[in-house]
C-alpha cells in the first residue's frame, strides 16, 4: 500500500514538473497575475486583496522547491545510476568508485587524492 502511494506521488511529481516548464503554464500564470491586477484596479487593492495573491504565490513557490527538489534527487540518482554502470562495465577501472556519492567528504578526499596524485 505504502509503495503505491509513494509510486503515484512520484508519478504525478514527475508530472507536476513537466507541466511546470512548458511556456502554456507560463502563459496561464501571467494570465492570472494580469487578471488579478486589471480586477485589483476596479476595485481597489484591499489588504485583503493583496494578502490574497501573497498567499498564493507563497505556496506556489513552497511546492515549487519541493518539485524541484524531487526531480534533481531524481536526476542526481539516474545519473550516479549510469555512471556506475559504466564503470562496473569497463575491465579496468576502478570498483571503488561506485556508489562513491554515498561516502563521507574524508573518504571522498582520500580517493580523490589516490586518483590525482
Amino acid at each position: 500500500m505504502r509503495n503505491n502511494i509513494y509510486s503515484h506521488l512520484s508519478i504525478f511529481l514527475a508530472w507536476s514538473c513537466k507541466m511546470a516548464g512548458k511556456p502554456l503554464t507560463f502563459v496561464v500564470a501571467l494570465t492570472f497575475v494580469l487578471v488579478w491586477v486589471i480586477v485589483g484596479l476596479i476595485w481597489g487593492f484591499s489588504n485583503t486583496w493583496l494578502l490574497v495573491i501573497d498567499t498564493i504565490a507563497t505556496i506556489n513557490a513552497s511546492l515549487m522547491v519541493f518539485i524541484i527538489q524531487n526531480t534533481q534527487n531524481r536526476e542526481s540518482k539516474a545519473l550516479h545510476l549510469k555512471i556506475d554502470g559504466l564503470i562496473k562495465s569497463i575491465k579496468e577501472a576502478e570498483n571503488e568508485l561506485i556508489a562513491v556519492e554515498k561516502l563521507g567528504e574524508e573518504e571522498l578526499d582520500q580517493i580523490r587524492k589516490k586518483i590525482f596524485i
